[in-house]
């Protein structure tokens, strides 16, 4: 497998570990175009913003070319595999002659059995817009790392590997408690109640989705620390 997709030669070697991971829980029909399609390819080049020129050459000609950015990976994984196996759902859906739109892709992702993966995302859209999120993140950035791995790293692995909105009643209860007792309520929020973090997010029907949204920005800034 990693021998066939060092295809994508112009590609971060960072993505290949993702990449084996969806093209793993493909079908094997669909897993063999993607392979073996060399007129479809994946580059990335952290120069594209600021090279005068620059060019690439591939031993086939391409019909579908799709560049990754690297800033992709201060995502959590499961975003990152979303994006990757949506953009493989766009390619095959195109080769087929579909008219590509987001249902589409979403009945297709969940098709090959990236269910969990696009309701991950879905509510990753929605908290990420939220209030809580940016004066989560904005927080953590002025926060060391072993500081926020102390006091956060329990939520790291499932937020990074499955996203927030899979946090159990046992969990969110555990999130709950510790947001209260701990003092960065007095550092996130010094001028605002504790009435704030019991109020709901319209657009995450989810209890305690302030706290999430806060945990979210938190995380998101541990990623990027990280990498």
């Amino acid at each position: 497998m990693t021998k066939r997709i060092n295809r994508f030669k112009l590609c971060d070697l960072r993505f290949h570990p993702y990449f084996r991971r969806v093209i793993e829980r493909l079908s094997d029909e669909v897993k063999e175009v993607v392979l073996n399609d060399m007129s479809f390819q994946i580059l990335t080049d952290d120069d594209v913003s600021e090279a005068l020129v620059l060019r690439y050459e591939f031993s086939a000609p391409i019909t579908t070319l799709v560049y990754l950015n690297t800033k992709i990976l201060m995502q959590p994984d499961h975003q990152i595999m979303h994006t990757i196996a949506s953009e493989i759902a766009h390619y095959i859906l195109k080769k087929e002659g579909t008219h590509v739109c987001e249902g589409k892709l979403d009945d297709l992702l969940v098709k090959w059995g990236f269910g969990k993966e696009v309701e991950a995302v879905h509510y990753d859209q929605a908290i990420s817009e939220s209030e809580g999120y940016k004066i989560g993140y904005d927080w953590a950035k002025n926060q060391s790392h072993d500081y926020l791995m102390q006091h956060f790293g329990l939520y790291f692995d499932q937020w990074n590997d499955e996203g927030l909105g899979s946090l159990s009643s046992k969990e969110l209860n555990m999130l709950n408690r510790k947001v209260e007792n701990e003092p960065i309520l007095e550092d996130i929020l010094p001028s605002t109640k504790l009435g704030f973090l019991d109020s709901d997010i319209s657009e995450i029907p989810d209890p305690l989705s302030t706290r999430k949204a806060m945990l979210a920005g938190i995380l998101t800034a541990v990623k990027e620390a990280n990498l």
